[in-house]
């Protein structure tokens, strides 16, 4: 049976990354995405990747293994994983939005308290979408 499911993370960016690197990590996140019909926005600033990825259960599972693979992150925490009735990204193989460093500083420490918390179910999906509309204002 497939599962619908968001899934969140936080992740410190490796040095030595910069914009061409992550033009390359969109672009290819894109292409990828595409075919495994998984969605999402990838929020980045301040040293600090925050994801959110929707999809077919099994395919972010795999994905997310894959992601924890890559050199040009480290430290990266799974917030949490919902399962979800419709997606929020459902026309972004994966949108961006650059946040400036402080703010992605607080936010990554909020996501960690709740994961520490270890939210479930509603609340967690109530905390990805508390965390999207603060960071909405940027250009997806």
């Amino acid at each position: 049976m497939k599962h619908l499911t968001r899934m969140m993370y936080v992740s410190r960016v490796s040095g030595g990354v910069g914009d061409d690197e992550l033009k390359q990590i969109l672009e290819s996140s894109r292409r990828k995405n595409k075919t495994l019909n998984v969605t999402g926005v990838l929020c980045g600033g301040g040293g600090h990747f925050i994801q959110v990825l929707e999809g077919e259960q099994d395919d972010l599972f795999r994905l997310y293994g894959e992601i924890l693979n890559d050199r040009r992150h480290y430290d990266s925490v799974l917030i949490g994983v919902a399962s979800i009735k419709q997606r929020l990204f459902g026309g972004w193989s994966m949108g961006y939005l650059s946040n400036p460093p402080e703010m992605m500083e607080v936010r990554r420490k909020e996501l960690i308290a709740a994961w520490e918390g270890r939210l479930e179910g509603s609340e967690l999906l109530r905390l990805m979408k508390r965390f999207l509309e603060q960071l909405g204002q940027g250009s997806l």
